[in-house]
């Protein structure tokens, strides 16, 4: 019987040497990354190991944080591929993003949401950017901004000028007339330029700018390019935090706010690589092509487009800012928009209206 009560506290001790192991493997475990949970808004992969190398800080910029962990690596390697993600150490991607990036649970949502559900209209939008994009993110990049943050325009509209918003935001970047006005752009009954696509983007690289110097954040600064700049710096004030994950774990800004920012990054990730996440090649449209010619007031553009031979919603599709079929009748002359390669048809245009 002694001989038995041994054996029995030598496998119990053996038992509980081992469960001590596995729990300590488990803890180990459980300092890598989990995988996606519906309920856990927390971390899955460090912000830092999606920065861009190379990139120094000037204003505006962020610091290169250094060369990732190979283990790191190594471990978020296996949690892509585990959870039907791109491999970002297979590509050049993560040398192209220039904006931060993070996969946690709610962009997660997102990125199965628009490659879901809203798979064909984000293929729309993803078309229509090959029109307004390369623009946009030269203007971001020529005042110091992350040219992905022109993305924002297709979480905004899904760079159509013709989009209003239910609180009448108009325009590829959806500015309200209050922040148009601050912003230079003009509003009338002759002309709405938050419709002109290269202006609308100067300013909302400008206003942009404004908020990242007033936050030093870029995701804050999204933020409050949804919510107003009062909204958020009301809530790092009332709740001493500048972290928007934070704020948005915590709901200190409105749920369209908090969904903003997931939204962009998400989109930035299945742009740079659509058919990584499943969807079909994309047919993008062709970068706008334009020349300018000066108009007299009140010129019927029907009338030019006739002249140039060319299609009037053509005509129209380069100048959306204009809110009649005629060159604005409050100012002398105005620039239009034309398409280049009509250099004959020009020169005879501007014979006629030389005469006027």
């Amino acid at each position: 019987m002694c001989k038995v009560r041994r054996f029995s506290k030598l496998r119990l001790i053996i038992l509980l040497g081992l469960l001590f192991l596995w729990a300590c493997a488990s803890d180990r475990e459980s300092q890598r990354l989990p995988k996606l949970s519906a309920k856990e808004p927390g971390f899955l992969i460090p912000a830092s190991c999606f920065y861009p190398a190379g990139i120094k800080g000037n204003e505006g910029r962020y610091d290169d944080p250094g060369a990732v962990d190979p283990e790191l690596a190594r471990e978020i390697e296996k949690f892509l591929l585990a959870n039907h993600m791109f491999n970002i150490f297979d590509s050049p991607l993560s040398r192209q993003i220039d904006l931060p990036m993070i996969i946690n649970t709610r962009v997660a949502g997102y990125l199965r949401h628009f490659t879901g559900r809203q798979k064909g209209v984000f293929q729309i939008y993803l078309a229509r950017s090959g029109r307004y994009l390369p623009m946009m993110q030269r203007i971001f990049k020529d005042q110091g901004l992350p040219s992905d943050l022109a993305y924002l325009a297709l979480i905004e509209s899904g760079f159509s000028p013709w989009a209003v918003s239910v609180a009448q935001a108009v325009g590829p970047w959806q500015f309200i007339r209050e922040t148009a006005a601050r912003y230079g752009l003009k509003v009338n009954a002759w002309v709405d330029e938050r419709r002109d696509p290269e202006k609308a983007t100067r300013a909302a690289a400008r206003y942009l700018k404004d908020l990242y110097r007033q936050f030093g954040s870029w995701y804050l600064a999204a933020a409050a390019y949804n919510a107003g700049e009062g909204r958020v710096q009301g809530a790092i004030n009332r709740h001493d935090t500048e972290d928007f994950w934070q704020m948005a774990q915590e709901r200190l800004l409105p749920q369209e706010t908090c969904n903003y920012v997931p939204q962009l990054i998400a989109a930035v990730l299945i742009s740079k690589s659509p058919q990584k996440y499943g969807l079909e090649p994309i047919n993008y449209q062709l970068p706008l092509s334009y020349t300018t010619m000066r108009v007299p007031a009140g010129t019927d553009l029907k009338w030019v487009a006739e002249v140039l031979e060319i299609s009037f919603a053509g005509l129209k599709e380069l100048n959306p800012e204009l809110s009649h079929n005629q060159a604005p009748r409050d100012q002398t002359v105005y620039v239009l928009k034309i398409p280049v390669g009509k250099r004959q048809k020009i020169n005879h245009l501007a014979d006629i209206l030389s005469k006027f």
